[in-house]
């Protein structure tokens, strides 16, 4: 089966517009960390009309203290967002840092088409 089976094809988020001037795509691999990061950087109910459960409680850490606990909690909620993900076979690592201006999280996942895909997320207010 193709990636693009696998993985589908939807419009880019980071506003790519065609040499034609159309909204840009994105396929295959590229789709799957789209949507991947989409939802973990998508608040839950952003988008109560279409799913109600679509995205992350990534934020709901931040203005908490920066300790252990906040840093276990960030895990957990990115796990909780990368199991929802039909692309995700298995979570390799998730690993929370702090930064300047909030959270970093190193995430290390395995596609379902056996890829081994490594992210990095910054959680910030801004």
């Amino acid at each position: 089966m193709a990636d693009e089976e696998i993985y589908g094809c939807d419009y880019s988020s980071e506003g790519f517009i065609s040499s034609t001037g159309d909204i840009g795509l994105v396929s295959e691999l590229a789709n799957a960390r789209q949507s991947i990061r989409n939802q973990l950087l998508t608040r839950v109910g952003t988008y109560p009309s279409i799913d109600s459960d679509y995205g992350s409680e990534c934020f709901d850490v931040l203005g908490e203290d920066k300790n252990n606990a906040t840093m276990q909690a960030l895990a957990v909620y990115v796990k909780e967002a990368l199991l929802k993900q039909e692309r995700v076979a298995s979570i390799e690592n998730i690993e929370p840092q702090l930064t300047e201006n909030g959270f970093k999280v190193l995430i290390h996942i395995l596609l379902v088409n056996g890829t081994e895909e490594e992210m990095e997320l910054d959680i910030t207010g801004e």
